[in-house]
C-alpha cells in the first residue's frame, strides 16, 4: 500500500503543511497554511492525528482552526508545549501575532526520541534532533523524512532564536547524515522543496563538515 504524501504551501515566505495519507487514513504536519485548503488535500481520509515539528508560530498559526476541524490528538515534543502559549518565544509576534495560543492539554501527546506512533496503516517513528529549537523532532514514515526546520535542500535551520544550539544542530546533523546507511530517505523540510538524504550529503555544504 503506497504511502502519499500532499503539500501546501500557501505564499513564499510561510511554511509547508503536509498531508501523508495511506489507505483510507491520514496525518497532518505543521498546520501553518489555511485549513480549507487542507481539508481538500484530505479528502475522504480520516485524520489521525496532528504532528508539530518543532513550536515555531510560522508552523502551528493554523493549529487552532485545525483542532477545531478535526477532533485528533497533536503529537509534539515536551520543549514545544511552552513556546505554542508564548509570542515571544514562538516568535508569533514576529508575524503580529498578539495572542497566545491556549491549547487543551487533553488534545496533545508528547512523544520522545526513538518512540513510534502507530495507526491502522501509517506508522511513524520519532527521532529527537534539537538545534533549530530544543523541540525540534524529525518523522520518519517509510523511506521518508520530514525534518522540519533541521535540514533543507542546499542549507539548514538557523540557530539563533530561543533555545536555539550550533552545537546541537551540527550532532543532529551528524546523526541525520548516518541515516544514509540505512537508504535514501526523500526529505521533506518545513520550507521550500523537497530533496534527498544523498543528494544533500553530496551537495549541502552544512554537512560537508559534520
Amino acid at each position: 500500500m503506497k504511502t502519499n504524501v500532499q503539500v501546501l504551501c500557501e505564499s513564499y515566505n510561510n511554511a509547508n503543511t503536509y498531508v501523508v495519507s495511506k489507505g483510507k487514513e491520514c496525518i497532518i504536519i505543521d498546520p501553518a497554511n489555511d485549513v480549507r485548503f487542507v481539508k481538500k488535500m484530505v479528502g475522504e481520509n480520516k485524520v489521525q492525528g496532528i504532528f508539530l515539528t518543532h513550536g515555531h508560530y510560522d508552523h502551528f498559526k493554523e493549529l487552532e482552526n485545525t483542532l477545531k476541524e478535526y477532533d485528533v490528538k497533536c503529537y509534539m515534543h515536551k520543549n514545544a508545549l511552552e513556546k505554542l502559549s508564548d509570542i515571544d518565544k514562538s516568535y508569533a509576534r514576529a508575524f503580529r501575532c498578539l495572542n497566545p495560543l491556549i491549547l487543551d492539554r487533553n488534545k496533545v501527546v508528547f512523544v520522545s526520541e526513538g518512540e513510534t506512533i502507530k495507526f491502522d496503516h501509517l506508522e511513524i517513528k520519532i527521532l529527537y534532533k534539537p538545534g533549530h529549537t530544543d523541540c525540534s523532532i524529525v518523522l520518519i514514515i517509510g523511506n521518508l523524512m520530514f525534518t522540519g526546520d533541521l535540514l533543507f535542500k542546499q542549507s539548514v535551520g538557523r540557530t539563533d532564536l530561543y533555545s536555539g544550539s550550533v552545537v546541537a544542530i551540527n550532532r543532529s546533523l551528524q546523526e541525520i547524515k548516518k541515516m544514509d546507511k540505512k537508504g535514501n530517505y526523500l526529505i521533506y523540510p518545513g520550507h521550500d522543496e523537497s530533496t534527498t538524504l544523498r543528494d544533500e550529503i553530496k551537495t549541502n555544504r552544512f554537512l560537508f563538515d559534520v
